[in-house]
C-alpha cells in the first residue's frame, strides 16, 4: 500500500475517535453517570421530593479577563444545565431549593451584567418545559437563598440595599415558604444574621426546614440561638464549604458524606427523643470550584422520615484533561506521519530504486 494512502487511513481513524470522544465526553457520559444515582421510592402519598442545588456560581465576566473566559463560561454553564436536567429527569421533583452563591460575582456586578447573569441563570435551571425523552410538564416549586457572592457580607463584606432589592427582584418573587399543608420553609440568612418567620404562631404545626447558604450548626453564636428558640427547625440544609457533611447539634459529630447511599433520619425522633438538630451540608454542583466531589443533593420527605443521598456529578476537569492529552497525542502522531509521508530518505531511497534497476537492464 502507498504510503500517501496509509497517511489518509491514519488521519480518517484520527478524526472518526475523535469524534466518538467529543459525543462520550459531551453526552453520554452524563446518562451513564445518571446509572449510578440512588432511587428513592415513595412508599405514601404524602411523599415530597426536593433537590438542594448549592454553590453553582455562575462566573462572572469581572474578575477573569483571559483570552479563554469566553470558553470557560460557556463550558461551566454546559455542564450546570446538563448534569441538572439529569437530576430532573430522575428526581422528578417536587421543590428545588438553592442554597446561595448562584452567581460568582453578583454582589459586584453592574445592573446590565447582573440582568445578562439573571439570563444565563434561568436558561441553565429551566423546570417548566418539556424534557427530551421523558415529559414532564409540571410546575416545580423553587426556594432561593442568597449567599454572599450575591449580596456580599462574607468576612465583614458590606452588603449593600441594592444588592438584597435586585437579588430579591430577579429570585424571590417566586419563592414559597409552606408546601401543601405539612411542610414549611424558612430561608436563613447568617451574613445579615436575619431569617423568615411569616406565620409564627401556626410553626409547630409544620414540618420546618431551614435553609440557609452558610452552615449555622458548627458555627453557634446569637443566630444559631434565635434560630433553634424561634423556629426549632427539624432539619436544616445548607451549603457554603462547598463539602458534603452532616452535623448532629448540640453534640460535635461531624459525619462525611461522601458515598452513594442513602442516609436515613427520623426528624420526629431526633427533636422530641434525642433533643438534637440535624444539619446537612449539601456539596458544591460546579466543577469549577476545584473539588473532587460534585454533586447536587436529593431528600424524599414522607411524614417524618428523611431519605437523603447526593446525586455525585462527574468532574469535568477530568475530561477537559483527557480532551487535552488526545489533542496533544493526535498532534505527535500525525506530524510524524506527516515527517515520514515527505522526507528525503524516500526520495533517495526511491533514486536509488530507479538506479538499480537501471543498472540491472544494463547487460555486462
Amino acid at each position: 500500500m502507498p504510503i500517501r494512502h496509509v497517511y489518509r487511513w491514519i488521519i480518517r481513524t484520527f478524526l472518526l475517535l475523535t469524534l466518538l470522544l467529543c459525543c462520550y465526553n459531551e453526552i453520554l457520559v452524563y446518562r451513564f453517570n445518571r446509572s449510578s444515582w440512588q432511587e428513592i421510592n415513595c412508599h405514601y402519598e404524602n411523599c415530597t421530593r426536593i433537590l438542594f442545588i448549592a454553590d453553582p456560581q455562575l462566573l462572572g465576566e469581572t474578575n477573569d479577563k483571559s483570552f479563554h473566559s469566553g470558553l470557560a463560561r460557556y463550558d461551566s454553564d454546559r455542564y450546570l444545565h446538563r448534569t441538572f436536567q439529569q437530576a430532573l429527569i430522575f428526581t422528578q421533583p417536587h421543590i428545588i431549593c438553592f442554597l446561595g452563591d448562584l452567581l460568582d460575582e453578583g454582589n459586584v456586578a453592574s445592573p446590565h451584567e447582573f440582568q445578562n447573569y439573571v439570563k444565563r441563570f434561568r436558561y441553565i435551571y429551566q423546570t417548566e418545559t418539556d424534557i427530551r425523552f421523558k415529559m414532564i410538564s409540571a410546575f416545580h416549586q423553587l426556594v432561593h437563598v442568597p449567599g454572599d457572592n450575591d449580596i456580599g457580607g462574607e468576612n465583614g463584606e458590606y452588603i449593600s440595599n441594592l444588592n438584597i432589592h435586585r437579588f430579591e427582584e430577579a429570585f424571590t418573587r417566586r419563592d414559597i415558604f409552606d408546601y401543601e399543608a405539612n411542610l414549611r420553609f424558612f430561608k436563613i440568612n447568617r451574613m445579615m444574621l436575619d431569617f423568615t418567620n411569616p406565620d409564627k404562631t401556626h410553626n409547630h404545626q409544620k414540618l420546618r426546614i431551614g435553609l440557609s447558604h452558610a452552615p449555622l450548626l458548627i458555627g453557634g453564636g446569637p443566630l444559631l440561638r434565635s434560630v433553634i428558640s424561634e423556629l426549632d427547625p427539624h432539619v436544616i440544609f445548607s451549603g457554603h464549604w462547598h463539602e458534603s457533611r452532616i452535623f448532629i447539634y448540640p453534640s460535635t459529630k461531624v459525619i462525611n458524606f461522601y458515598d452513594r447511599s442513602v442516609k436515613h433520619f427520623n426528624l420526629k425522633e431526633l427533636k422530641e427523643k434525642q433533643h438534637s438538630f440535624l444539619e446537612i451540608m449539601v456539596p458544591t454542583s460546579s466543577y469549577r470550584m476545584g473539588k473532587v466531589h460534585i454533586g447536587i443533593g436529593y431528600g424524599v420527605l414522607e411524614n417524618y422520615d428523611l431519605r437523603y443521598t447526593v446525586l455525585w456529578l462527574p468532574n469535568r476537569f477530568v475530561y477537559l484533561f483527557i480532551y487535552l492529552f488526545w489533542l496533544i497525542f493526535s498532534f505527535s502522531i500525525i506530524l510524524v506521519c506527516r515527517m515520514m509521508y515527505r522526507c528525503p530518505f524516500r526520495k533517495i531511497s526511491k533514486r536509488q530504486t530507479q538506479y538499480q534497476r537501471i543498472s540491472d537492464g544494463i547487460p555486462d
